[in-house]
């Protein structure tokens, strides 16, 4: 079955296990769709963060256990737990932008309205449905899509970015 962009995919209902496993309620028709390596994108705070998909167990129809790249704690998973996930995220990238722009911010200072200094962009990644930055995190790497409506401003000459980032992003 065709899936449309933007469709809902489910809900998040609870953690599962302690390796940040998520028990996941299904929309009709959605389990056949998820697959391993492909993005799902989770509603947090009325944005939707993409999060690739490492591991999907379809208990039923209705019902699956969820593994998410970068949710690896009973806390991470605590923090999506409530969220919907879709198929499709409303904030791409604009797609007049050059690659090159994004990754050009490599070394720049990152930091965000609310939360304050987050650290160096270390890496772009270019994934074709979510580019993301790399940031070096209090001793960890962060993840954060690299879409315009979480940048605030970017200022070249201090080589900083500021972000608006959807709250509970920094604690995954």
């Amino acid at each position: 079955m065709l899936i449309l962009e933007g469709a809902k995919a489910g809900r998040i209902s609870k953690p599962y296990g302690l390796r940040g496993e998520v028990n996941t309620i299904l929309e009709p028709q959605a389990g056949n769709n998820i697959e391993p390596d492909n993005p799902l994108f989770i509603d947090i705070d009325g944005q939707r963060v993409p999060f690739f998909v490492e591991e999907v167990e379809l208990v039923s129809s209705e019902q699956a256990i969820i593994k998410f790249e970068f949710v690896d704690t009973l806390e991470a998973a605590r923090v999506v737990s409530g969220c919907d996930i879709y198929f499709d995220m409303r904030h791409q990238p604009d797609p007049s932008d050059s690659g090159n722009e994004m990754a050009n911010l490599i070394g720049y200072t990152a930091s965000d309205k609310a939360s304050g200094l987050l650290g160096k962009i270390s890496d772009y990644l270019p994934h074709p449905m979510n580019p993301v930055f790399v940031i070096q995190f209090e001793a960890k790497e962060l993840i954060v899509p690299a879409v315009r409506d979480f940048i605030d401003h970017i200022n070249p000459k201090e080589k900083s970015i500021q972000f608006i980032l959807p709250e509970g992003l920094t604690s995954l």
